[in-house]
């Protein structure tokens, strides 16, 4: 393939994909993933250290980052740890929710050298995934600017991978027929996917939990003013004053008219479409509601904070385990059928 620069790039990337022309780009209007800089989730449950291992753990059974774990189990022989099983340069591969660039540099760092397609939405994040490839040499990726409601690749790729993209996608059942076809007859796509609520419209017995869960936590990681009562837990009268609100339907699609879209579709639909090789739940059905409640970033410096987000994940781990409430984050690994 032929070297493109990131301007160059942007512009004829349309010719890999049908069903977008230059005239009719997707729109990036009110997309939060799509600023002028790069989102930070320093705040999140996912900027916590220990929330990283743990999902780490649940996926890979050991504190490695899931595309190393998928790299070595489902691409050994496309990056040399297994017997090539054809020149390792004609592998493809297509990432879908590029944004800004993690999973293509990885990649080739992990010593993958086949064909790279990363598509986003997301102009602006993917120019400086574009600027930050090449920073690193990495020059043969090509970055395509792609809506998965109505876009089709043109390839077949050995392997498609998708993070966190999926459930922003209305038109899910015809996307994933579609992606269905783009994989090769031995092809793997690998997908981290929320499959919780519409719109984050939480049931309330889930809210409940979630309250429950922060109520055993001490003021001094929740949103709550300084005291002489800062390792204690607030009292009845505080947690009727502070506590976690499922966030209205309106509000989500004033954030992001694409959040959270179709979890539940998604969910019953990967099985359905794709054979299903791996599935690993891994949480996130009350921390990832915690954001602005629990002090995560904190966790990080802090022993105590990080200990008590400990308590906050067997405390989610054990309702997933008893059946009570469901994985909302899972880790798939699907085949063509």
């Amino acid at each position: 393939m032929s070297e493109i620069t990131t301007e160059e790039s942007l512009q004829v990337s349309t010719s890999l994909v049908t069903g977008v022309s230059e005239e009719q780009q997707p729109s990036n209007d009110n997309n939060p993933w799509n600023a002028d800089t790069p989102v930070s989730y320093s705040e999140m449950w996912l900027g916590s250290e220990e929330c990283i291992q743990y999902v780490q753990n649940k996926i890979a059974g050991e504190p490695i980052h899931w595309l190393t774990y998928a790299v070595k189990r489902y691409m050994a022989s496309a990056v040399g740890l297994t017997a090539f099983t054809k020149p390792p340069r004609d592998y493809k591969c297509l990432i879908l929710g590029a944004n800004e660039g993690f999973v293509e540099r990885s990649l080739r760092a992990h010593g993958f050298v086949g064909e790279i397609v990363a598509s986003d939405i997301a102009d602006k994040a993917l120019k400086r995934a574009e600027a930050a490839s090449q920073a690193l040499g990495y020059t043969d990726i090509t970055y395509v600017i792609a809506d998965l409601n109505t876009a089709t690749f043109k390839d077949k790729f050995d392997f498609i991978i998708a993070e966190g993209v999926l459930h922003h996608i209305e038109q899910i059942e015809r996307c994933l027929e579609m992606l269905n076809q783009c994989l090769t007859d031995d092809g793997v796509m690998i997908a981290v996917e929320f499959v919780g609520p519409v719109r984050f419209q939480l049931p309330p017995e889930q809210v409940r939990w979630i309250n429950a869960a922060l109520a055993v936590v001490p003021k001094t990681f929740r949103p709550f003013p300084r005291d002489e009562e800062a390792y204690l837990p607030a009292t009845a009268a505080e947690n009727a004053v502070v506590y976690y609100v499922a966030p209205s339907e309106e509000s989500i699609i004033n954030f992001d008219p694409s959040e959270a879209i179709c979890g539940p579709a998604l969910k019953a639909l990967l099985p359905e479409v794709f054979e299903l090789v791996e599935k690993k739940g891994f949480g996130g059905t009350l921390l990832s509601y915690m954001t602005g409640h629990f002090d995560f970033k904190r966790s990080n410096h802090d022993e105590v904070a990080r200990s008590w987000v400990k308590v906050l994940l067997q405390i989610e781990e054990t309702l997933i385990q008893n059946g009570i409430l469901d994985d909302e984050f899972v880790f798939y690994v699907l085949k063509k059928k």
